[in-house]
């Protein structure tokens, strides 16, 4: 217990020193890697002890890698880090190339953990950052026909100023259903009716209409959207996700690598959401509510319940205890299997504790670097995507981080209070005009304005078009939300991915923490053995509980003896964070003779333990 109190005493200066953890290698963040690069880096960072996996190939023949940071070890627990599954977010992929190269690097994260880093699980939606025309897309170059005809990928943007971005364009019509806003020219809103106001524009993807379906773009080259295709919430409505979750070879081969490798224990997703500093979020209708189950007629009679009664979890696990064959484990899970409850679609309470809790801390620690989190609010997690097919399916603790937002713009705060005038009351009787400017629209202009001497918004040019006589192009440039200038790449991963590693210390850690023998006569024994996790998480956490996906920790006994009551092998169940359980068998031995005790885990480092009994 000392040596592990050290031991994160000593990971916590590591992270939290003011000068932080920077990459020691000249891997160069100071541009964005092409997938060609990207696997050439990991090729270089390959050793003994860092393997390559090729776990698929995309639509497009390009190689999707994870790099296996420990492959020496066994028996120890690891954790998984994805970046950029939708493809649009560059810095994500180099955000998860420093982190691999702070790990490889130094020791201090990797001695007892394993890792396994996929910088690129999209190479082929990635690949249009580095192409002469940027669109922005997300999909990669699985062949899908968008419209029905009987061509695939025909009808594509087309860049009709000449200027390498897809944006917008705006055609001048009487059924348009935009006007141009009066708070800034740039912009474009609907049109209020209740205002008296009528549509003058319609706004459209830039391009032609390359089939003569009067479509516009409606069918691209590919594809599937990977950050999109996982199980959890498949959006089968959107063309952009596939037929069925794992349609396309990425997802397929990240989920069979995943299921292989029972080790996971925690997953991190570099890309636009940020569970680091948002919390997932619930309010999902449909999700079952687990303290308020009622139980079926059909049921209610066989478990000796009424079925006018609801009842919590808890109380359901003991009805089912009276009816199962003996040594059957009663989970959440069998409960909620046996009785249709449906799937979750909401974070479970007891996890968004932890969630929240981490939550706090990750701002404080960004809060003493001085960085700011006053910006625009991380994308929501998307149906369909990686980290929350990892919580709910996997089960496992699912953080995200997001290593860039555009900063909101401050409101300068007018300072009147002293002013008693005729004016000021005129004011507050006046209401306020409603600002039709977002406070997106107003940091991405402003960010593009200042940071990016106006090159995140093209203005608006007249262009020629087959189909319209008055039409403009213009609007948001592709990767304005997403990515920002190469020579930030740095500063930004050096500041935040430290905190993924913080996290990694927090992992469940199992020990036989006392042991008890006491001798009831007659060559028979009483054995209590006490269970601690010395982890800040609990194991299972509560969803993995919900749907018994974890593998199991098993607490076993071997030796020469006749057990009278418990089991050779004992599943744990559920073990709090910090919390030691107790657990007793009743055996009959010869004194003197010695039996094996042990934490057996596909996830976690076994436990062996040699007790003496009458010792």
């Amino acid at each position: 217990m000392v040596k592990k109190l050290l031991y994160l005493c000593f990971s916590g200066m590591l992270v939290f020193i003011s000068s932080g953890i920077k990459a020691q290698s000249d891997t160069g963040f100071g541009k964005y890697h092409t997938n060609q690069e990207i696997q050439q880096l990991l090729k270089e960072f390959s050793s003994e002890n860092a393997k390559l996996h090729t776990i698929a190939e995309s639509p497009g023949g390009e190689p999707v890698t994870v790099l296996e940071i420990g492959a020496n070890l066994k028996d120890v627990p690891a954790i998984f880090v994805g970046a950029n599954f939708e493809g649009n977010v560059p810095l994500a992929s180099e955000g998860a190339l420093y982190l691999a190269q702070l790990l490889l690097d130094s020791t201090a994260y990797t001695k007892d953990v394993k890792w396994y880093i996929m910088p690129q699980p999209n190479p082929d939606a990635a690949a249009d950052y580095f192409s002469e025309l940027k669109t922005g897309k997300t999909t990669n170059l699985f062949k899908v026909n968008n419209d029905g005809d009987e061509a695939v990928g025909e009808d594509g943007p087309d860049d009709l100023n000449d200027d390498g971005l897809i944006t917008k364009m705006r055609i001048k019509s009487i059924e348009g259903k935009y006007i141009v806003s009066d708070k800034d020219a740039r912009l474009m809103k609907k049109a209020d009716k209740q205002k008296g106001e009528r549509g003058e524009y319609k706004v459209l993807t830039e391009g032609f209409d390359n089939d003569k379906d009067g479509k516009y773009n409606e069918d691209a080259t590919g594809g599937i959207n990977v950050g999109i295709a996982f199980p959890h919430l498949f959006p089968y409505e959107n063309k952009e996700a596939g037929l069925f979750a794992g349609q396309t070879p990425e997802v397929y081969g990240i989920m069979r690598f995943i299921y292989d490798h029972p080790e996971i224990s925690m997953v991190y997703t570099l890309g636009s959401s940020n569970f680091c500093l948002v919390p997932p979020k619930g309010g999902r209708k449909g999700d079952a509510n687990l303290e308020r189950i009622k139980i079926p007629r059909r049921y209610a009679s066989m478990l000796n319940a009424d079925a006018s009664k609801t009842y919590t979890m808890d109380e359901a696990i003991e009805l089912f205890k009276t009816v199962v064959p003996e040594g059957t484990e009663v989970t959440s899970a069998l409960v909620a299997g046996y009785l249709s409850l449906g799937p979750a679609l909401n974070p479970l309470e007891d996890d968004l504790v932890f969630y929240k809790k981490y939550a706090a801390d990750y701002k404080k620690y960004l809060k003493a670097k001085d960085f700011s989190t006053e910006t625009l609010d991380p994308t929501p997690a998307q149906n369909g995507s990686f980290e929350l097919w990892a919580y709910y399916h996997l089960g496992v603790p699912s953080f995200s981080m997001r290593l860039f937002s555009v900063p909101k713009v401050k409101e300068e705060k007018k300072d009147d209070d002293n002013d008693d005038s005729d004016d000021k009351k005129k004011k507050e009787e006046k209401p306020e005009e409603k600002d039709e400017l977002s406070e997106k629209d107003k940091a991405l202009l402003a960010y593009s304005d200042n940071e990016l001497d106006g090159a995140g918004f093209v203005a608006w040019t007249k262009v020629d078009h087959p189909d319209f006589d008055e039409v403009e192009v213009g609007g948001y440039a592709p990767y304005l939300e997403t990515t920002p200038k190469a020579e930030k790449i740095e500063s930004l991963a050096a500041t935040q991915l430290p905190w993924l590693l913080k996290l990694s210390t927090e992992l469940p850690e199992f020990a036989i923490a006392d042991k008890k023998m006491t001798d009831m006569g007659g060559g028979i024994y009483k054995l209590e053995l006490y269970v601690a996790n010395y982890g800040a998480l609990p194991y299972p956490i509560s969803m993995g509980q919900r749907n018994g996906q974890p593998a199991p920790v098993i607490l076993t006994l071997d030796g020469d003896m006749e057990l009278l009551e418990g089991k050779l092998r004992t599943p744990l169940g559920a073990i709090g964070a910090n919390q030691v359980k107790k657990y007793t068998w009743l055996l009959k031995a010869s004194k003197n003779k010695s039996i094996t005790a042990g934490i057996e885990s596909a996830v976690f480092t076994d436990v062996v333990e040699q007790i003496k009994i009458g010792g």
